[in-house]
């Protein structure tokens, strides 16, 4: 197993994948400005763009609080296979029900075989009035 490099990290309310292989992102993101707090954030997406891995490689994604490292939410283990090292993944993660407690900036980790690969950044602002 080889694992990958992260072409890109995206946020978005949610995709459409076709099965020519293209994606489509609808309403990218990479700021929440919340009603009030704690934020319970309905279902988003994290696509990643993967290249150079090698073998079947397990992947997670985590999200943290970058002031702190506290860990706000995180997807279940999955496999992704790579059956030559030019083979370039789209993939695409659903998180469901995260909670943010407080305003700030969180990252959006991936993780593969337990090691970090990419992340993305996500604000949290103050509440709207």
């Amino acid at each position: 197993m080889i694992l990958p490099s992260a072409k890109a990290v995206y946020v978005c309310d949610f995709h459409v994948g076709y099965s020519n292989g293209k994606i489509d992102l609808y309403g990218q993101f990479e700021a929440i400005r919340p009603k009030s707090y704690p934020h319970h954030k309905g279902s988003f997406t994290c696509v990643v763009q993967l290249v150079g891995g090698l073998g079947d490689v397990p992947f997670h994604i985590d999200i943290r609080r970058a002031a702190d490292g506290v860990l706000v939410d995180c997807s279940d283990t999955q496999t992704l296979r790579f059956p030559n090292r030019e083979t370039l993944l789209k993939v695409a993660r659903v998180m469901n029900g995260c909670v943010f407690d407080q305003p700030g900036v969180y990252l959006v980790e991936l993780y593969c075989d337990n090691t970090w690969v990419a992340d993305t950044t996500l604000r949290l602002l103050e509440v709207s009035t």
